[in-house]
């Protein structure tokens, strides 16, 4: 699978991923209403998690850490070999393993079904959501929502299960659900609000990559 795809197979779902720290219930609706509430009191986010892709098509499996940090319509996102920056107008997608810095309007984003200026409502007008019941997860008694995406474009994923620990108010685990076979688990380990972040994180900084070549998908 392309590397390329998989780093952005990613950023939604790192994107949903830290806005979850509520309780749920079984009327999912109301639940995601009273978390758009909750998550506007966030301000400034790091959190951090563990990402599987299963590709079945190709039998192919990989592990990665990922790091985001956001503030507004802005954000720092480390994953594995790439680092993505958006200071909410252009986004810059670092390469490590060819040195090459990918510069793109931020709209680019939206047309991928990824909005982060959307973080903390994103499910309001693209997603219909059906409890699912309860599950198991690493010992833990978690509960199950599907996200379906709707509107006219189709997105590269036809379904986000989340499971929700309703005792300690956090998410466990998000199961993104690919179109071509392709399925990315994502296991958070922190969640931090309420953080302070340089703003210089949100800009590239061309000489912290020596040599870097920069191509500008920009139109």
């Amino acid at each position: 699978m392309n590397s390329r795809l998989f780093f952005r197979s990613g950023l939604l779902t790192s994107l949903l991923l830290i806005t979850l720290g509520t309780p749920w219930a079984q009327d999912a609706g109301a639940l995601l209403s009273r978390l758009s509430e909750e998550a506007k009191g966030y301000g400034s986010i790091e959190a951090t998690y563990t990402s599987t892709l299963v590709d079945r098509s190709s039998d192919f499996e990989a592990e990665q850490n990922g790091t985001i940090r956001i503030d507004g319509d802005r954000f720092h996102l480390e994953l594995g070999d790439y680092t993505v920056i958006s200071d909410g107008t252009t986004v810059w997608t670092y390469e490590v393993a060819v040195n090459d810095c990918y510069v793109e309007d931020a709209e680019t984003i939206v047309e991928d079904g990824m909005d982060p200026s959307k973080l903390f409502t994103i499910w309001e007008d693209d997603f219909k959501n059906e409890w699912k019941g309860e599950s198991m997860i690493l010992g833990k008694k978690v509960s199950h929502i599907n996200l379906y995406p709707t509107g006219e474009k189709e997105k590269p994923f036809h379904t986000i299960q989340l499971y929700i620990d309703e005792v300690n108010l956090r998410l466990v685990r998000a199961v993104v659900k690919g179109r071509e076979g392709t399925d990315v688990t994502y296991d958070v380990q922190s969640f931090k609000s309420q953080v302070t972040i340089d703003p210089s994180a949100f800009t590239f900084d061309a000489a912290k990559y020596p040599g870097a070549s920069i191509i500008d998908n920009r139109l």
